[in-house]
């Protein structure tokens, strides 16, 4: 197993401490890091079910590409798929 490096906690942080330092701005001065994290949590489950929700496309055994043709599933698009209608959790 790999170590982390100071230089991967930086480059998580980049991405991390935006989001923390503004939902602890939201919900005001006297809240503890805990419940900054816990609605942190809540907040990105439900920013990755918007984001996902906006993905077009058809989704399903029987796509077509933009010619019209139906083209077969692989695997990774089948369990996408039911990633994405939440029967594999």
């Amino acid at each position: 197993m790999k170590l982390l490096t100071l230089e991967d906690y930086q480059k998580a942080g980049e991405t991390f401490w935006p989001k923390y330092w503004y939902v602890a701005k939201e919900l005001g001065e006297d809240t503890k890091p805990e419940q900054v994290l816990k609605v942190m949590e809540a907040i990105g489950g439900l920013a990755l079910k918007l984001a996902l929700e906006d993905k077009e496309g058809p989704f399903g055994f029987n796509k077509k590409k933009e010619d019209g043709v139906e083209t077969k599933p692989n695997m990774s698009s089948v369990v996408r798929d039911r990633l994405m209608m939440g029967s594999i959790i």
